[in-house]
């Protein structure tokens, strides 16, 4: 059984113990499905999305421990790139494998049942990236285009306008 997690807002808890991860649909994504992170030994980047999902929606986040069938088919690929489409266990291989496994995102396309959920938890600590994953040491861009639709964008075009 290949493991992933998923982040929540923690109102949700009661919710996803009853019903399960319902799939999150957008018009503006190819696929839509429940998104999440394959479980590695390195708990950075099983978590990474952490940070960068509480810089959106800054209300407290859980972590949902999911365990889905080893041939079930998965899309696996970085935030805004094409994505391939592979079986859950080659998933969590190919995020072990990678040389640059920040950004990195796995699409299941179907919802999650409550009895797939292995555990619910609050992270001991907070860990990811901001902006994006390689942005650690490197000011934002302040243009306009950059910042559209950011949260805290009015301080940075002030701040770091080109």
């Amino acid at each position: 059984m290949a493991t992933f997690v998923h982040i929540f807002a923690e109102k949700d808890k009661a919710s996803i113990i009853k019903n399960g991860i319902k799939v999150q649909k957008a018009k503006w994504r190819r696929i839509n499905g429940v998104f999440v992170s394959p479980v590695t030994r390195n708990y950075y980047n099983t978590h990474q999305w952490f940070r960068e999902i509480q810089r959106y929606k800054n209300v407290p986040k859980l972590v949902a421990r999911i365990k889905i069938p080893d041939d079930r088919t998965v899309f696996i690929g970085k935030y805004n790139k094409e994505h391939i489409e592979v079986e859950a266990s080659k998933a969590i291989g190919i995020a072990m494998e990678h040389q640059e496994p920040g950004g990195l995102e796995v699409i299941i396309p179907r919802a999650i049942k409550s009895g797939e959920i292995l555990k619910i938890y609050k992270p001991p600590k907070t860990v990811g990236w901001r902006y994006h994953p390689n942005a650690k040491g490197k000011k934002p861009c302040g243009c306009p285009y950059c910042q559209y639709g950011q949260p805290f964008s009015k301080e940075i075009k002030k701040r770091f306008a080109p």
